[in-house]
């Protein structure tokens, strides 16, 4: 299977994904998408030659403007790696792993209690140096979406937040993604197996929504956003803290009544709004960030799956086995071979 074909990151759940060891040459194909002037810019650990990842690299142009690029990687070798980007917004979402990466003078590293949470949206307004450290034996599923200028412009995104956030260079957006829009990213990583034009249909789709949501975190919210009734600005800020809050695991344990006292609601009211910021009921939130902590805890090799289930709040290896299945696509021994 080629490293960098589009079908490396759709494995049959009935199998393994694939082991191909990626030289530093593998790593610039298609980079012309994202900018140029690859470098090494300290030494690598590993022999002259050898290889320096294990798993599959992707970048796909989706649409002019419009790239994907897709990496579910163990590194083989400490070192820091460097190119220079062309102008763009970068929707950098972590799925599983540990990241350290840099936008010019803007560091972030994502991952499981960091400080910047699992993503990233920068913009870049002019050409700078993207940089990341390499940590041997450390692994990463990461999907990252560029919207270069000219698909900014064709899409007619008028909003002045938006427009002012895009000329800002190295501006950085307050955005920690829904469990919805993790489970989109989660999607682009593995798509099902169909003809490439219908697949490439269905991956901007799932980057369109997810492009929807990163860009809502900057634009000004107008009166409209406000029409649904029941739901005033005061209540949907609430909502989205709470999010926030579900997000942190604080809440894990909590009953939903308890939940809805945190926030100044009814379990009714809470019921009825949280899936217009989220996508989906505070439980089915709560157990999708479960179980991505589950599968995490199982890609580092910090669980088993016994151990694993009781992360993800099961008590019955069997249940969480079935329940994994059917959000991921695989089962929890399988996530646990992919590093």
């Amino acid at each position: 299977m080629f490293a960098n074909s589009p079908e490396s990151f759709a494995p049959r759940p009935d199998e393994a994904p694939a082991e191909a060891e990626l030289g530093l040459s593998d790593l610039t194909r298609n980079l012309h998408l994202l900018g140029a002037d690859y470098r090494v810019v300290a030494t690598c650990s590993a022999a002259a030659g050898a290889p320096v990842l294990r798993g599959s690299v992707d970048t796909q142009e989706l649409r002019p403007g419009l790239v994907l690029y897709r990496t579910l990687v163990q590194d083989l070798c400490s070192m820091r790696t460097s190119n220079l980007l062309h102008p763009g917004l970068k929707l950098c979402m972590l799925l599983s792993g540990r990241s350290e990466l840099a936008y010019g003078s803007r560091h972030f590293e994502l991952g499981p209690g960091a400080a910047q949470g699992e993503a990233a949206l920068v913009s870049l307004a002019e050409p700078d140096r993207f940089v990341r450290e390499w940590r041997r034996g450390r692994s990463e599923r990461k999907v990252t979406l560029t919207l270069r200028p000219e698909w900014v412009m064709a899409a007619g995104i008028e909003d002045a937040a938006v427009q002012r956030f895009c000329r800002q260079h190295l501006a950085v957006a307050p955005w920690r993604p829904s469990a919805r829009a993790l489970a989109l990213a989660d999607q682009l990583s593995s798509p099902p197996p169909l003809a490439p034009g219908l697949q490439r249909l269905w991956l901007e789709s799932r980057c369109l929504d997810i492009v929807v949501e990163a860009l809502g975190s900057v634009a000004q919210p107008s009166a409209s956003a406000w029409s649904v009734p029941g739901l005033d600005a005061r209540n949907h800020r609430r909502l989205r803290a709470l999010r926030d809050f579900l997000d942190s695991g604080a809440a894990d344990g909590l009953t939903l009544v308890a939940i809805a006292r945190h926030v100044g609601m009814s379990a009714a009211h809470l019921q009825r709004h949280f899936p217009q910021v989220a996508g989906s009921s505070v439980i089915d939130y709560l157990r999708r960030r479960r179980l991505l902590r589950a599968r995490d805890a199982l890609e580092r090799g910090e669980a088993d799956v016994a151990a694993a289930a009781q992360l993800a709040g099961y008590t019955s290896a069997a249940n969480f086995a079935t329940a994994f299945r059917r959000q991921f696509g695989i089962t929890p021994r399988q996530a646990r071979q992919r590093v």
